[in-house]
């Protein structure tokens, strides 16, 4: 219970062909920086909610070309919009007689087929969106020691069953053991909800040797496509690529490069924060405060580029400016750059995908206006 009400207020706080042996492309020449581009905003469509209402947002995909979907853990649900700004359908928690339910993550390869990952019930909710039905809960029988996330377990609906990133249930998130002794992250489901699989994946050493408390946040970054997984803990420097079909299976690794406003080096709290420290303490208790970290909120894959958006924050005693800048890895040229306009994350939103060079942005945070708009964008080079 203290783990999943330090996770809860941290994450409320933020809103927000095949390879024998591993590859390793060498992206970047030393410490070179990228070249720089240009983020910009084609136009802002505000969406027409005359349906339904979501508090906030968690966790947005760009599903196809034309839909995205939406997971709020202020009022647990799913909503899916049209690009257009459409509202197109909600599942939402206590709706359907199963009860109530906490989306961790969701996804939607066979839309109107969705995929749920509940923190609550620890099972895999499936629904028919479109039809408003509920199909199946698949009961996952999860290793001793391991727990879905309150929010943001990495998940996936595979051919062979699903990926699950599952996290320590022995160690509060605020104690280095947490990540020192997690062990292994990533597993795989079957559709009986048994383990099917050996588990692969551990926190980098980058994160296991900080001594003090780190934020409460999700360190590691994913998105995935047909044939691939890609995994990124960003402070590492590293992106991974996995086989989809052969799972845990290591295809090659791409560095990161240097980058003129994100920070890889992690920074720790000076000692261990207890519970009570995290929260403020008891009446009259002095608060703790433990370092902001950057990191990235979303990864995306194209045919030809990998987009990733980062979250930055300023400095602490100007008021933590948080914003939010992309970087662009070019996979034929295997080349990196950078927007050089970094902009204030709940103007810009949420990254939810690409679609024939169209960045899609999702910002419905309600934390700076009381509407919610889908933006789209486009990367430009800049002229010397």
């Amino acid at each position: 219970m203290k783990k999943m009400m330090i996770l809860t207020l941290a994450l409320l706080g933020m809103v927000l062909g095949s390879f024998v042996s591993i590859s390793c492309k060498r992206s970047t020449e030393g410490n070179a920086l990228p070249s720089l581009v240009q983020l910009t905003v084609v136009d802002s469509t505000l969406i027409n909610e005359s349906d339904f209402f979501m508090n906030g947002q968690f966790h947005v995909q760009l599903i196809g070309d034309s839909l995205i979907g939406v997971s709020s853990y202020k009022s647990p649900s799913v909503g899916f919009y049209h690009i257009s700004g459409k509202q197109r359908k909600r599942i939402a928690s206590g709706d359907y007689p199963i009860g109530s339910f906490l989306p961790s993550y969701f996804d939607a390869p066979e839309y109107p087929i969705v995929y749920i990952l509940d923190k609550k019930s620890e099972s895999i909710l499936v629904f028919n969106v479109e039809k408003q039905e509920f199909l199946e809960k698949i009961k996952l029988d999860l290793p001793e020691g391991k727990e879905i996330r309150i929010l943001g377990s990495k998940f996936k609906k595979l051919k062979t069953g699903f990926l699950i990133e599952l996290a320590s249930s022995l160690h509060d998130n605020l104690h280095p053991d947490y990540y020192r002794e997690s062990g292994e992250l990533i597993y795989l489901f079957g559709e009986n909800g048994k383990v099917k699989e050996n588990p692969f994946l551990e926190y980098p050493n980058e994160i296991k040797v900080i001594g003090g408390s780190l934020k409460a946040i999700n360190y590691l970054s994913f998105t995935s496509d047909n044939q691939s997984l890609l995994f990124s803990f960003p402070h590492e420097k590293i992106i991974r690529r996995f086989d989809i079909n052969t799972f845990g299976k290591a295809l090659e690794e791409i560095p990161l490069p240097t980058s003129r406003y994100f920070d890889y080096q992690l920074t720790g709290s000076e000692g261990i924060v207890t519970f009570e420290d995290g929260l403020g303490g008891m009446a009259g208790a002095k608060k703790i405060n433990i370092p902001t970290n950057h990191y990235f909120t979303n990864i995306s894959e194209t045919a030809t580029r990998i987009i990733i958006q980062t979250w930055l924050i300023g400095d602490e005693s100007e008021g933590l400016n948080r914003t939010s800048h992309l970087m662009v890895y070019d996979k034929e040229e295997e080349k990196w750059s950078e927007t050089s306009n970094p902009l204030n994350i709940l103007d810009i939103g949420m990254l939810a995908g690409v679609a024939n060079d169209t960045l899609y942005f999702y910002e419905g945070s309600l934390m700076k206006q009381d509407e919610k708009y889908i933006k789209r964008a486009v990367l430009k080079p800049i002229e010397e």
